[in-house]
């Protein structure tokens, strides 16, 4: 099937670059890691609905630099308008929904739901987001799965990258637990909440070099999960280990070696680890990540009762 046939009504129609109506004179800032990103094109029922999804990422006066990430420039968003008709109606009963894809050199288009998107890296990193619905209780939802692509490209930019995995943060280190659906990562997640850990999320988490190779730094997405509190600011905690999760009906920890470890974060890397165009930069990013988190990484074989944690308690 070609690309966006899925979704759209016409998709040879498929703007060329990221040009059209703005829906209104509107303007955003959100500061997420790689941000900050700038929106433009707002109208206000849209700006009202993200200023309410997305209240933790704008920040207030006095929050700490670091709970944001380090762009050095603002990556520009420009909503613009697209009529309802030129998306197709789509069944989704009993359907696993994913985007549409196509990859080129300089530019990345996708489709969805209600959405028609660009990430263009000329003259620098930026995206276009054309959609038919003004705010209300579909707006957020298209504007994230357009957010979530855009922030894996800028982080994977800056050398950093997006993981499918559970974050949980206990005594100030950030333990991330990495697996596809189905791996148990909302289930790890739960277990260490019951036992006082933090919840960042069962879903994505950002994974990040720390300065002068000093380790690498966990940094909270405000993506949907089961668990965490997507809404809540708080800065970067340095990795506590990396884990890449077995079920067991016994708990147990072994190290894993540096291509595992790459092997991992490759296959829980979504939607650049499918861009043939990305794919070097992945890996180049990918090799610094595994090299740093080295001596944190191990394969978690781990039971439903949560002893886990009296393993990891002791690395």
């Amino acid at each position: 099937m070609s690309f966006g046939a899925r979704f759209l009504r016409h998709p040879e129609r498929f703007p060329e670059a990221p040009r059209g109506e703005p829906w209104g004179g509107r303007e955003l800032t959100l500061h997420l890691p790689g941000g900050p990103y700038r929106l433009s094109g707002l109208s206000p029922a849209q700006e009202e609905a993200l200023r309410a999804t997305f209240p933790g990422s704008l920040r207030p006066a006095g929050a700490p630099a670091a709970a944001f990430g380090t762009g050095p420039l603002p990556t520009p968003i420009l909503l613009l308008r697209c009529a309802a008709a030129e998306f197709l109606a789509v069944d989704t009963r009993g359907w696993d929904y994913a985007l549409d894809f196509d990859w080129a050199p300089a530019a990345v288009r996708l489709a969805g739901l209600g959405l028609a998107g660009r990430i263009d890296w000329r003259p620098d990193l930026g995206g276009a987001l054309w959609t038919h619905e003004d705010g209300g209780e579909r707006f957020p939802g298209i504007f994230e799965n357009f957010l979530r692509v855009l922030v894996a490209y800028r982080l994977l930019d800056l050398g950093g990258a997006v993981l499918h995995s559970a974050g949980v943060v206990r005594d100030g280190a950030a333990y991330l637990f990495l697996g596809r659906s189905g791996a148990g990562k909302t289930t790890v997640a739960r277990l260490s909440q019951e036992q006082g850990a933090e919840v960042l999320s069962d879903d994505l988490n950002a994974l990040c070099a720390g300065a002068a190779g000093a380790g690498c730094s966990v940094l909270k997405l405000p993506f949907t999960g089961d668990l965490g509190e997507r809404r809540a600011l708080r800065p970067a905690a340095p990795l506590g280990a990396l884990l890449r999760l077995a079920q067991d009906t016994v708990d147990a920890l072994a190290p894993l070696s540096h291509a595992e470890t790459l092997a991992c974060m490759l296959a829980c890397a979504p939607f650049v680890n499918v861009d043939p165009h990305r794919r070097e930069r992945l890996e180049e990013v990918l090799l610094g990540l595994a090299a740093a988190a080295a001596p944190r990484a191990f394969t978690l074989r781990f039971s439903l009762q949560g002893g886990f944690w009296s393993i990891l308690n002791k690395k």
